[in-house]
């Protein structure tokens, strides 16, 4: 009997109390994860949305400073929930988890005492901006999704009221914008809100264009749309009328009249915190700075290459105006240029896609015109798509300046905002099955907040997107010297951000100054120099991070490529990081020493 009762018990349980204590460690994390994305997810609705959780799709975001300081505790709490979990206990894919969801935590903590949420509108995101992203997210299934649909529209109304009370807040407390950063939004809520009351013009009832057929009934969806048409003349548009009129008419006068984040309060520290929150590395602003120069040396004697091949001898403007005159490399209409776009993204570089990477995402890859409200920010920019495939990550290209996106540029615009840029990036990390819920999503929304939010890892998600752009070159994709030009015409403007960027916000350069210096170096037309210009002043420390991440990429990819010599394989290097998901540069240099480690034993 007793030999019996030893057998049993030595078969019942695990046979070393380590595995039973990593069990036990690794439920807690799991239960820390599930609880802080819970939380995540009622806390931000819109956010919610974006990655396809439709609980909350009649709430939008609290942006009030009152629920800023509520969220501040409940993460304060969980946190210390997350520091009581021995890493000792933990089996390594627990250690991962845990180490990220506590950064999550601690850099939104961190960015809490310089009151980011003084700035929720500027032109290029917020508030208004964000209308047409949020709208996209919405689901439109069901007569439920539209009476919920219905709800988030009105509830704008009142978030265009909380935004003139955060506004006025933000004066008496001295957190205003620079006039670069706000004079052109009320224009933009004047033409949003002076749209044809209908879904094909209004960016509200847009929803209603996308109806499937035999989801809800025709007179119960002409009755909910008719019901969306009187909130929003009644509701919506008079509270961003009266949001646009206090802007223009109040807040532009009590604008901060230095153009850098270090005249804020505690502005040095505010400025070093932004470049920390972006680059998720720390590196001083003279550091930065000094990169830069170094990078815009490097690329100018590329472009020189060039020049003097094409008979311009070492005259780089003189090239540039020369090629950016003819019009061969214009286009003549929007939807030649989306044309254009298209034909690079599916027929030139989809092709040549499996000579650098091994897996690809189940979503397609759509090209689209950036939305009326969102075309005066970034020549173009990637929205992610959702994990049930439902919305499609979408590569958006301003079509509102035509002369600024000449032909040659855009196959190197096009490697970093779609594939396998951005999209791959997005998709990848989407799609996947072994990480949590939270590493798979990031918050592509309230840039201005920074660094008072949750982290972006801007550093791994723009360094990937200019390094895809580097990458055209070993995919043979720059054909000829122009559209190699062309890459080197966005790399240099990469290299010249980490200097303007630095200099305006830590080494007192005027907007002036900034703008001669990217006008010797970049050459770029005027409107998008001083779009870009006025870029840098409203989020400090956001444009370094493309190239510092470039840069670390490449160090990476060396590092590999030496310790593992015929055994590296680029496109298993290229899954370990797409695999990733969004991380700090520090968590992805350890699982890349991770990836050669294990290469090197098998």
């Amino acid at each position: 009997m007793i030999v019996r009762f030893l057998k049993r018990t030595l078969f019942a349980y695990p046979r070393t109390p380590t595995l039973l204590v990593k069990k036990m460690g690794d439920a807690k994390v799991r239960a820390l994860c599930d609880e802080f994305w819970e939380w995540r997810m009622r806390q931000s609705p819109v956010f919610a949305s974006y990655c396809g959780d439709q609980r909350y799709s009649h709430l939008l975001d609290d942006i009030e400073p009152d629920a800023f300081l509520e969220f501040e505790k409940d993460v304060s709490k969980l946190l210390k929930k997350a520091d009581d979990i021995q890493v000792k206990d933990l089996s390594k894919p627990a250690r991962n988890e845990l180490l990220l969801v506590k950064d999550q935590m601690q850099t939104f903590l961190a960015g809490m005492k310089h009151k980011g949420w003084y700035f929720p509108i500027n032109f290029m995101d917020g508030l208004h901006a964000d209308i047409p992203k949020v709208m996209s997210m919405c689901p439109t299934r069901t007569e439920e999704d539209f009476r919920n649909l219905n709800i988030r529209i009105e509830g704008y109304g009142q978030k265009a009221k909380s935004c003139i009370q955060i506004l006025k807040e933000g004066v008496k407390n001295g957190y205003v914008c620079h006039l670069y950063s706000i004079e052109g939004v009320p224009d933009q809520i004047y033409n949003m809100i002076s749209a044809e009351l209908s879904p094909e013009k209004d960016a509200f009832l847009s929803p209603y264009k996308k109806v499937p057929a035999g989801s809800i009934e025709t007179s119960i969806k002409d009755k909910l749309l008719a019901e969306a048409k009187e909130t929003v003349q009644k509701v919506v548009k008079p509270a961003f009328k009266e949001l646009a009129e206090y802007i223009e008419n109040d807040y532009m006068k009590h604008t901060r009249s230095d153009i850098a984040a270090s005249s804020l309060p505690n502005g040095q520290e505010l400025y070093q915190a932004c470049l920390d929150f972006h680059l998720s590395l720390s590196m001083t602003p003279k550091e930065v700075f000094d990169i830069g120069k170094e990078e815009v040396e490097r690329i100018t004697k590329a472009m020189k290459k060039i020049t003097q091949e094409e008979g311009f001898g070492t005259d780089i403007k003189k090239f540039k105006e020369d090629i950016f005159k003819r019009d061969e490399f214009h286009f003549k209409t929007p939807e030649e240029l989306i044309d254009y776009v298209k034909q690079i993204c599916f027929e030139k570089i989809q092709p040549k896609l499996p000579l650098l990477f091994k897996e690809f995402p189940s979503s397609k890859l759509k090209i689209e015109p950036s939305p009326p409200l969102m075309d005066g920010g970034a020549l173009a920019f990637y929205f992610s798509g959702s994990p049930d495939g439902s919305r499609p990550g979408v590569y958006y290209i301003s079509t509102s300046n035509l002369p600024g996106s000449p032909k040659y540029e855009l196959s190197a615009l096009s490697l970093h905002e779609g594939e396998p840029g951005h999209h791959f990036q997005g998709m990848t990390s989407m799609e996947m099955k072994d990480i949590h819920q939270f590493r798979r999503a990031h918050e592509d929304l309230h840039y201005a907040w920074v660094p008072s939010r949750f982290p972006l890892y801007t550093a791994y998600l723009e360094g990937w997107g200019l390094y895809c752009e580097y990458l055209g070159e070993e995919l043979g994709l720059y054909e000829d010297n122009y559209t190699l030009f062309g890459r080197y015409c966005f790399e240099i403007l990469r290299a010249v951000r980490l200097v303007v960027d630095t200099g305006i916000h830590a080494f007192g350069w005027t907007f002036e100054e900034a703008l001669n210096y990217m006008k010797e170096k970049i050459f770029m037309d005027a409107k998008s120099l001083e779009k870009e210009c006025k870029r840098y002043v409203t989020l400090p420390g956001q444009a370094c991070a493309y190239k510092i991440g470039e840069i670390k990429l490449k160090q990476l990819r060396q590092k590999a490529s030496q310790a593992l010599g015929e055994r590296f394989d680029v496109r298993e290097f290229h899954s370990v990081v797409l695999r990733c998901g969004a991380v700090p540069l520090n968590f992805l240099e350890q699982k890349v020493d991770e990836y050669i480690k294990e290469t090197l034993v098998t």
